[in-house]
């Protein structure tokens, strides 16, 4: 008997333990989880400065998270978050569908660097798109290349926001063919409801992707509102020369681009989608 007792003993204690140590690394292990989830479905380098989760408050704070750029990109990231700030119902972190009340990311920074026929924002969301396919299958019950890879995302906790802004941003603009020159605009205000609410609820990376999908429509209308004939006069004889290489890149492939600088501005655009529908 006694033996049994010392052996529930320190199974207890290891339970114990193990507790404590969660609550004390939970940062840690939130930021960890962050930046490898992160870049396995963005296909980009995923880092976090730092994280600190309030339990009683049901609250968590996420500062320095920044996404890196795909193979075939050149600028120092895509996205820099700023600060992220996450209000959740605590009512509803043990059940299957976790309830988030309000996400806020302050001053976040865009870069939408263009090239190799596409653009680097444009390439993530594409990425996270096909993750999102390849673990959900094509009838979102769990795909075979996901059984592995990709429980925790297709068949783990989902999720419904109430609220996410998106606020006080900027977006640059960065290209070859600029030869140095940047374009850059305010990120519009962004402001999404009930995000994975009709589903039932999302998987983090479904509501991912419907975030990316938000702020590149932001980003097509703040670059849709820049100085193109101004950036041109800057490059000088640029624009003379450079029409038929943004001709191969504008997502419009076959559209003839006319010559002169209303020409070179609308190609530019074309390279973001060529709509903000």
């Amino acid at each position: 008997m006694k033996k049994i007792l010392i052996g529930l003993a320190v199974i207890i204690a290891l339970v114990v333990g193990a507790l404590v140590y969660v609550y004390v690394n939970l940062d840690n292990i939130v930021k960890s989880t962050i930046e490898e989830a992160g870049t396995r479905v963005t296909l980009a380098d995923v880092a976090v400065e730092g994280v600190s989760i309030e339990p009683t408050q049901n609250t968590a704070a996420i500062n320095g998270l920044v996404v890196g750029n795909p193979d075939g990109f050149n600028t120092d990231y895509a996205f820099s978050l700023g600060n992220i700030s996450v209000r959740l119902d605590g009512s509803t972190l043990t059940s299957d569908t976790i309830r988030i009340i309000e996400v806020v990311v302050d001053q976040p920074s865009v870069i939408y660097e263009l090239g190799n026929g596409s653009s680097n924002i444009a390439t993530i969301q594409r990425n996270v798109e096909a993750f999102v396919q390849r673990v959900s299958g094509p009838t979102g019950a769990g795909g075979a290349d996901g059984a592995t890879s990709g429980d925790d995302a297709a068949g783990g906790t989902k999720i419904i926001i109430d609220n996410v802004y998106v606020r006080n941003g900027d977006v640059g603009v960065s290209a070859g063919f600029l030869q140095g020159k940047k374009l850059s605009a305010s990120l519009p205000e962004i402001h999404l409801t009930d995000v994975g609410k009709e589903e039932g609820g999302a998987t983090p990376a479904q509501v991912a992707g419907e975030i990316l999908t938000a702020i590149n429509t932001a980003v097509f209308k703040a670059v849709s509102s820049l100085n193109v004939d101004g950036l041109l006069q800057g490059v000088g004889d640029l624009g003379k020369g450079v029409v038929g290489a943004v001709g191969g890149v504008a997502s419009g492939g076959g559209t003839k681009i006319k010559e002169g600088t209303d020409a070179l501005g609308g190609a530019v655009k074309g390279l973001f989608g060529g709509s903000s529908e």
